[in-house]
Formats: C-alpha cells, structure tokens, sequence
C-alpha cells in the first residue's frame, strides 16, 4: 500500500507543477523524471521495509520527504519556454491562475471542461 501511495502522491505533485506551469519543454527531461518519481516511490517502500518503521510520525516523515524532494527538484529543474523554472517564475510573483491551469490540463492531454479538471481548475484564482 504504501509502494502506491507514494507513486500516487509523486505523480500527483508532478501533475500539479505540470498544470502550475504549463510552458514546459523537453520531453526526454519529463520521460526521466516520471521514471525517477516511480524508482523514487519503490525506494521509499523498500527503506520503510528495511528500517522498519513501526511508528506512523517516521512513515509520513519518510514519504513527506520524498514528495518535498520531488517538488523541490521539479521546481529547480523543470525545463520553461522562458528560461526560467518554476521555482525562479514563483519567487518573481507569476502565480498559477485559471487560463494557465486550463492550458496546463490541456497540455497533459486531459480536457479542461472535464468534471474532475474542471474543479481542479475552479479552484485557482481567475486573476
């Protein structure tokens, strides 16, 4: 269970800084990342497994760590049409907005007008 918790909630950071920041180029970059999060998530399983982690505090710790690793490296890295990473675009005030999380589902090739994208989407400011 927690092998696929960790690989749900890595893509799910992912996808989140995928549709945050859609102007997002290089394909190779994205192939190796989604391979490194799926490597990540079986590290993290096998390091619960090894250490024994009784407690639950040292579980969460451990997988909020990695999840805190992936956004962090994605927001370093990910490669931007601007030049800029999402990190860089976040710290000079450029905030997800509406328009850019529809553009960033599309992206994915998930339908913005969807149910669940559009929720998603409803839930970033217009503006």
């Amino acid at each position: 269970m927690a092998l696929i918790r960790s690989l749900l909630f890595g893509m799910g950071v992912y996808g989140l800084i995928a549709v945050c920041y859609p102007d997002w180029t290089g394909q190779i970059y994205h192939v190796l990342v989604l391979s490194a999060i799926a490597g990540g998530s079986v590290l993290v399983w096998f390091l619960d497994k090894i250490l024994d982690l009784g407690s639950g505090a040292a579980k969460v710790g451990l997988e909020l760590s990695f999840l805190l690793t992936i956004a962090l490296f994605l927001g370093y890295t990910m490669p931007q049409k601007s030049g800029k990473p999402p990190i860089e675009q976040w710290m000079q005030g450029v905030r997800p907005t509406r328009d850019t999380a529809r553009r960033g589902f599309d992206r994915l090739g998930v339908n913005p007008g969807g149910p669940v994208a559009s929720r998603v989407v409803d839930l970033f400011p217009k503006r």
